[in-house]
């Protein structure tokens, strides 16, 4: 009798450990959904973000467009490189339309780099082409080699406005001295970027 008891009591002991074990079990893979949940959240939660940020980045990219496509720069005085003496007017560099390049000293250098390296693609000697201009609002002491470019300046900075503008752009100048099919570029989209320089080389073939 007394064998009988002993051998329930251990099958009542192992039934629940049996249970508790399943009941373990069983909360720790609702914790695991719980958590799985909450980690598929979160990144739906960045990818809105990032969808957000796109967004807006593309809005303020297509204002500053509109504000400065058709922009009369005005036959004003430039330099090219450190010298701030040598002084001549805009109209005598437009002789052919240029492709400029616009350039600020707040702009990341990968941003900088990665557009150059896009550029290369389209026109390999963009470094000596007469006919690509790089504008740049930077310190004095780099304008004689900026990413291997000479920087063309505006003598009275106000002259230009778009100096404002935060990331790489171009855009064609010529004897009108309006700024004419301006880009703006986002790292986001580089394929934007080689679509706009194939366009330029189609359009524009002297350059």
């Amino acid at each position: 009798m007394k064998f009988k008891f002993t051998y329930i009591i251990l099958i009542f002991i192992v039934a629940c450990l049996l249970l508790c074990n399943i009941g373990l079990l069983y909360l720790h893979q609702k914790d695991k959904s719980k958590l799985e949940n909450t980690i598929h959240n979160i990144s739906k939660l960045e990818n809105l973000k990032g969808i957000e940020f796109m967004f807006e980045e593309s809005k303020a990219i297509t204002k500053t467009s509109f504000k400065y496509e058709q922009y009369n720069i005005g036959d004003v005085y430039i330099y090219t490189g450190s010298d701030n003496n040598a002084l001549q007017s805009v109209r005598n560099i437009t002789n052919k339309p240029k492709l400029v390049m616009g350039l600020n000293k707040n702009m990341c250098s990968p941003c900088i780099e990665g557009v150059l390296f896009i550029l290369q693609e389209f026109f390999p000697d963009y470094k000596t082409n007469p006919n690509i201009i790089c504008i740049a609002d930077i310190e004095q002491r780099f304008k004689d080699n900026y990413f291997n470019m000479k920087v063309i300046s505006f003598h009275q900075k106000g002259d230009f406005p778009l100096y404002e503008i935060d990331k790489p752009y171009f855009f064609i100048l010529d004897k009108d001295l309006y700024v004419k099919l301006l880009f703006i570029t986002s790292n986001a989209s580089p394929e934007m970027i080689k679509e706009y320089l194939k366009i330029i080389k189609l359009r524009y073939p002297e350059i």
